[in-house]
Parts: C-alpha cells; sequence; structure tokens
C-alpha cells in the first residue's frame, strides 16, 4: 500500500526537498518619459517552490495512490502552502499525509526554507527580464539606440 510507504518514507527521512522554478513570462520592454519599462505578461506557468520528492516511489500507482513519475509527493509555496501532488481516492488518506508533513517540525522547516519570505523572487523570472531588457536594448528600436541612449546616460 502506497500510503503506508509514503510515510514510512517521511518518518524514516527517505525523501529529499528540491527548489524548482519555472518561467513562462512574455517582457515587452520600451521607453516612457526617458524612463524603461516592462509590461510583463504572464501566461500562469510562472512559480517557484520547494517539492518533497520520494524517488523510490516514483511512478508507483495502486488501488488508492498514484505518484509521477518524478516522485513528488507534495509541493510548498508562499501562496498555496503544502498541496498534495499525488492522486489520491481516499480524501481520508491525502489528509492523513498532508497532516504528517506540515505537523512534523523538522520536515516542515525545511520544505518551507527559503520560500515562506515576502521578498523571495523566482531568480528564473528575473534572469529572463533582463535578458529581455538586454535583448530590447541590442535588437530594438534604431531610433531608440541612436537619440535617447545617450540621453538617460
Amino acid at each position: 500500500m502506497l500510503a503506508k510507504k509514503i510515510l514510512e518514507n517521511l518518518k524514516n527521512g527517505n525523501y529529499r526537498i528540491e527548489y524548482c522554478e519555472k518561467c513562462d513570462c512574455e517582457f515587452y520592454w520600451y521607453v516612457k518619459d526617458g524612463e524603461f519599462v516592462c509590461d510583463v505578461v504572464k501566461y500562469g506557468g510562472c512559480y517557484h517552490e520547494n517539492a518533497l520528492i520520494m524517488d523510490d516511489l516514483a511512478g508507483e500507482v495502486d488501488e488508492e495512490i498514484s505518484i509521477g513519475y518524478k516522485g513528488i509527493i507534495a509541493t510548498f509555496n508562499s501562496y498555496y502552502g503544502v498541496s498534495l501532488q499525488i492522486g489520491c481516492n481516499e480524501q481520508d488518506t491525502a489528509v492523513k499525509i498532508r497532516r504528517y508533513i506540515v505537523n512534523d517540525t523538522e520536515i516542515f522547516r525545511d520544505f518551507i526554507a527559503n520560500l515562506n519570505y515576502p521578498d523571495v523572487r523566482n531568480e528564473l523570472h528575473e534572469k529572463r527580464k533582463s535578458y529581455a531588457l538586454v535583448d530590447f536594448l541590442t535588437k530594438g528600436d534604431k531610433k531608440w539606440k541612436e537619440k535617447e541612449f545617450y540621453q538617460l546616460c
């Protein structure tokens, strides 16, 4: 029974916590009143979170639980908190697994590490935004390069 294996792995420390981030945003830079302005279009795939992973259970399925091929059991982000990432037919089993993760201070402390702060940012998002600015400056409007750039410096 997978539920029992998940709980045993949690008790024995047979899991790992990995930081994950994704960004599918588009960045549109332009100059307004002599300042750089960026409009960001988010498509819903911009996030950063920690994932609790059990490699030994990756891809496992039984009559009650199914685990994805990456072995992700749960994720934590500052907006949604702890979210189970397993398919579970029994609500009681899902509640028991989630409750164990949240109530075990060592697991929960490691799970939320570096994410439960108001100033934490998705670094991939920030890098992509910077690359878009460089792209705008090097490939953007020729008039911008010749005139306004020198006025801002």
